[in-house]
């Protein structure tokens, strides 16, 4: 069935599948800008702390040098004094970094646990279909997004370079070094800052365009809507609940063919078809609408509204339903019964052409 008879939005049940097999709406930009721009927030917070901690790591060490051979100091001693220090700056950074990320993925999909994606897959190793892959929208899509960011980060660059380019230039005229790298400091702090803030406006745009993507994805043709229904028969809170969404369904207008339509033929109650035929586009008549009880009425009465001719015809509209599917033309069974309705149909309109 084509993309185009998807023209209705997923259900519960089937967005609920999706979670399952671990297809859910997440940008991955987003956790990865939160945690860079919550990791160097802590740096410079801490910069003052770890700036202390290392000047006094190397004044412990400088002290102990002059009156002690490195034999006498011990290596476990200057590991124990160099090591620990680092590991507990840089696992303190890294893990934050980490638990943001995690942060930013959890609210973004909740508490989910898919195993689905963990089973490998032999078709991936397929080299026809990765080349083939290559050039799908998502890849395209994808580099697109890789291209603005490196586009937005030299644009970034380029303001910080600008704004503080006559303090870069008076930096040649002063004599302290360390005055110089506190300079240079601050441009860095200020690149990174305004970096990731860009980056996270990308995140949300590239948040927005994934959503939209898999809810385009994951919409439903009226056929599969209708086999649902059937499979959930069993569970009444289900079933009236897709009873429900599908009468939203027509609300929405979903039932616009019908108005199109040169005729409805129906069993008075039970099933309505709505049918059209273009001798200029079509091969035979066409199935725009069909639909039974609830649905039936719907039809019906959109038919009413525009002047449809509406046909008591029941085993005609009985073996439509059966036999043909949403835009599909009738089988050529169907042909002398279709056709003898036509021609009263187009009988119709010529005496009303006439008068």
């Amino acid at each position: 069935m084509g993309d185009e008879d998807k023209q209705f939005d997923a259900t519960p049940q089937k967005l609920e599948r999706a979670r399952k097999e671990g297809q859910v709406v997440k940008s991955k930009d987003i956790s990865i800008a939160l945690s860079l721009l919550v990791m160097f927030t802590f740096i410079n917070m801490m910069a003052p702390i770890i700036w202390q901690a290392i000047v006094g790591l190397f004044r412990t060490l400088y002290e102990q040098i002059p009156n002690h051979t490195l034999e006498e100091i011990g290596i476990t001693y200057i590991l124990t004094v160099t090591l620990i220090p680092t590991v507990l700056i840089i696992g303190s950074i890294l893990f934050l970094a980490a638990f943001i990320a995690i942060l930013g993925d959890f609210f973004q999909v909740g508490p989910l646990v898919a195993t689905a994606p963990l089973v490998p897959k032999l078709d991936k190793l397929n080299p026809t279909k990765y080349f083939k892959n290559l050039f799908q929208v998502k890849t395209l899509f994808e580099l697109g997004k890789n291209i603005v960011k490196v586009l937005v980060l030299g644009l970034v660059g380029w303001t910080v370079y600008s704004d503080h380019l006559p303090a870069i230039l008076g930096l040649a005229a002063i004599d302290n070094n360390f005055a110089v790298m506190i300079e240079f400091g601050k441009l860095i702090v200020e690149f990174i800052y305004k970096a990731c803030i860009a980056f996270l406006v990308i995140a949300a745009a590239d948040y927005g365009v994934t959503k939209w993507k898999f809810l385009k994805d994951q919409k439903m043709s009226f056929k599969e809507i209708k086999d649902e229904y059937k499979n959930s028969e069993g569970d009444p809170h289900v079933k009236a609940a897709l009873r429900q969404r599908r009468m939203q369904m027509l609300q929405r207008g979903a039932m616009d063919s019908v108005a199109e339509a040169d005729f409805v033929v129906r069993n008075p109650i039970h099933v309505a078809c709505a049918m059209k035929y273009d001798a200029e586009t079509m091969q035979s008549p066409t199935l725009t609408a069909k639909g039974t009880e609830l649905i039936a009425k719907k039809i019906i009465e959109i038919a009413q509204e525009h002047n449809v001719p509406i046909i008591d015809n029941p085993p005609v509209a009985r073996a439509l339903f059966r036999m043909v599917d949403l835009n599909q033309q009738i089988p050529p069974e169907l042909y002398k019964a279709v056709a003898e309705i036509l021609i009263f149909v187009y009988g119709l309109k010529a005496k009303q052409n006439n008068q």
